[in-house]
């Protein structure tokens, strides 16, 4: 049923550097990417109700990553072979100049029991303000899948374009055999495809089905990237890919993110040749679920800096949100006493991003230090930690509406001698929490009443804090 409530939101409700729709249901980012000198992101977008319904692309611009533009939908469901919904998927930019979409198109099967939609490859052309559907879509099919592929679970294309002109493809599809694949597809011009191999499969890795791929290069190595369904994580698998041959040599894996919500991530290299990360900030196991009557449901992460350090890829913020930082307060040396809840005046609010660091004093080592933010005093989403265990947990079981599909969430982090270094950044309805230099990264979608700004800080022995806070402006 049509959402009556979509067009009354107050804009002082809505996140000030977080993307979100104008109205009605975002989640996953497609096609971003760099195209006539600005950043270009494109998103699954259902504008008539907060639930998932048959997906557009939105579409949006940004010259600097913080502040973007809504631009008019890109792609609209609205032939045939994409009826039942536009799905994710990439962009390049083509020699001639064209910005060329390829996404996956659904349209309803009657003969599937599960109700599922056919899932196909398609191909859409234009100039970054409109875009055309290729007359000959779809562009690959089910009939080109390996022997046991799943017409029904193969979407989210990857597109690149190699050195000699050629293009590459990463889909993702299940296997009546081997589970979650990621399969590998080769075209000449971007419009005659071939199934060339499968790139990886789930060899024992978390979920059924791996959604929305990403493939990349970052620091000398390679890059996978995918959604698990079934256990939802974003998972990165670190290897070498021979351009050759295509095939893709793991070596090491991990977890991008150990809070609640983070899905569907996406990259794009800007100019300065930084990778960047941008992911859906919700889990798609409860964003239905939320317990509250907003009239938009969905926001994009902060975009993230990559790099590959000791084996492990590290988030930071991208660099452009210190533009926008204002009313710096600092306090250095902090004393914190056990058993005394601590406010520092001035370290309060909901659109900030604040840097801390907690380490031991003199007395010797502290047992748990405490941080509740978003907080009136009935609500609160509480970080801990403690150190004799090098253990961090993220509580949202305080944190009013919604907080009940998935309350607390653990991450091990790297011993450091009692100290700990997390950056949060805090915008409406949502905390990122960034860990020793983006090692672990924490992300929580929170519907705490927005007036509730308050910061306390408890520590079970006693420690030294340094922090640094900035409001987050409007405009720079």
């Amino acid at each position: 049923m049509k959402n009556q409530k979509l067009s009354q939101f107050n804009k002082n409700e809505r996140p000030v550097f977080h993307l979100t729709p104008e109205k009605g249901w975002l989640n996953d980012p497609n096609g971003f990417s760099r195209y006539g000198g600005k950043y270009h992101l494109f998103y699954q977008y259902y504008p008539d109700a907060t639930c998932w319904g048959p997906t557009r692309w939105g579409h949006a611009v940004s010259g600097d990553l913080i502040r973007w533009e809504r631009l008019p939908d890109a792609i609209m469901p609205d032939r045939d072979y994409d009826i039942g919904g536009c799905f994710s998927g990439t962009a390049v930019t083509c020699e001639d100049g064209r910005h060329m979409l390829m996404y996956t198109g659904c349209r309803p099967d009657p003969d599937d029991r599960q109700g599922r939609g056919l899932q196909t490859q398609c191909i859409a052309f234009g100039n970054g303000t409109s875009y055309e559907k290729y007359h000959g879509n779809p562009v690959i099919t089910g009939d080109k899948l390996p022997a046991g592929g799943d017409p029904h679970e193969f979407r989210d294309p990857k597109i690149w374009q190699e050195t000699d002109g050629t293009y590459r493809a990463v889909i993702a599809n299940h296997n009546e055999t081997h589970g979650a694949q990621i399969l590998l597809f080769r075209s000449g011009d971007g419009l005659q495809w071939e199934f060339e191999k499968v790139l990886a499969d789930g060899e024992g890795k978390p979920g059924w089905m791996w959604e929305c791929p990403d493939f990349f290069p970052l620091d000398g190595r390679d890059i996978l990237m995918a959604g698990t369904m079934g256990e939802v994580h974003t998972i990165c698998r670190i290897g070498d890919y021979d351009h050759e041959t295509g095939t893709f040599l793991e070596t090491a894996w991990q977890s991008m993110e150990q809070g609640f919500d983070f899905y569907a991530g996406q990259t794009v290299q800007a100019a300065d040749g930084r990778r960047i990360l941008i992911g859906w900030m919700q889990n798609p196991q409860t964003a239905e679920r939320r317990g509250i009557d907003l009239p938009i449901n969905g926001q994009m992460s902060i975009p993230r800096e990559l790099t590959l350090r000791g084996g492990r890829i590290l988030q930071k913020p991208v660099r452009e949100l210190e533009a926008y930082r204002t009313d710096e307060i600092i306090y250095r040396d902090a004393k914190l006493r056990s058993e005394e809840e601590i406010r520092l005046n001035g370290i309060r609010g909901r659109t900030i991003d604040l840097e801390l660091s907690v380490r031991a004093d003199e007395a010797g080592p502290y047992e748990l230090f405490r941080m509740r933010f978003a907080s009136d005093g009935q609500q609160y989403t509480e970080l801990r930690y403690e150190p004799a265990v090098s253990a961090v947990a993220l509580d949202r079981s305080h944190a009013g509406p919604g907080a009940a599909n998935r309350t607390e969430a653990k991450t091990d982090v790297r011993g450091r001698g009692g100290r700990l270094d997390v950056r949060i950044l805090l915008d409406k309805l949502s905390a990122e929490i960034f860990i020793n230099d983006g090692e672990q990264v924490m992300s929580a979608v929170i519907y705490t009443d927005r007036h509730a700004e308050d910061i306390t800080f408890y520590v079970k022995g006693t420690a030294i804090m340094d922090i640094a806070k900035y409001r987050i402006k409007e405009n720079k």
